[in-house]
């Protein structure tokens, strides 16, 4: 697709003073790490899709089928790469998960390498959101974790595609403005009461991935 025909193709969005030509161009050269569970992962491909994002990096795990991803947007560049201590490079990423041990081993790769993330899961009624692009390693997802253990807390597999499109709407403010309002944050939504938190996260010696790194044994 050319340039013009982006531009006629998203022109919705591009009079949008906060987008703009040139925010419309950041979101089309964009590559997007997607990583996590059926449909939030479906979801947040939607909204990426749908926006103009032409190129998304798949984290696949064992007995996880793209397919499915790949036929639903064939517009989409996707790369489907087995999960690895080495990354690709990426824009921003995307992890959309139930799956602890998943998210703990990406932060941990993202806070090494200094790479920009948008986590989101399940959390009681509602769901939580963290960004970060990990620019002095901590604060990072775990400080929040042991810190906060009841955030973590089984949640409805109902939210699962409101996760994806929320994470997806993240990740377009950071690959748009550098940044986001959201930034070491984790915002907590209770869909049963309607109560929103920002929780402001701040570096702690607890930090599981901080002690790993000082070359302590942290036990899962």
């Amino acid at each position: 697709m050319t340039s013009a025909d982006t531009q006629e193709k998203f022109s919705r969005q591009v009079i949008l003073p906060g987008v703009g030509a040139e925010g419309q161009k950041s979101w089309n050269e964009a590559n997007v790490l997607l990583a996590g569970d059926g449909i939030a992962l479906q979801s947040a491909a939607s909204a990426l899709s749908s926006t103009g994002v032409s190129k998304i990096t798949l984290l696949i795990q064992e007995n996880f089928d793209p397919s499915f991803l790949v036929s639903a947007h064939p517009q989409l560049s996707v790369e489907a790469l087995p999960l690895s201590e080495q990354l690709p490079s990426f824009s921003v990423a995307i992890v959309v998960s139930k799956d602890a041990h998943l998210r703990r081993r990406l932060n941990r790769l993202f806070r090494k390498n200094h790479q920009a993330a948008v986590f989101a899961w399940p959390s009681a009624s509602g769901y939580a959101l963290f960004t970060s692009r990990y620019l002095n390693g901590c604060p990072c997802l775990e400080c929040f974790e042991v810190l906060n253990p009841k955030a973590f807390s089984k949640g409805s597999d109902s939210v699962e595609r409101l996760l994806g499109s929320v994470a997806a709407s993240e990740t377009l403010e950071l690959i748009l403005n550098g940044s986001s309002p959201l930034e070491n944050k984790v915002w907590i939504t209770a869909l049963e009461t309607g109560i929103s938190v920002k929780h402001e996260i701040i570096p702690t010696y607890k930090c599981p991935a901080k002690m790993i790194e000082d070359g302590a044994k942290v036990t899962p």
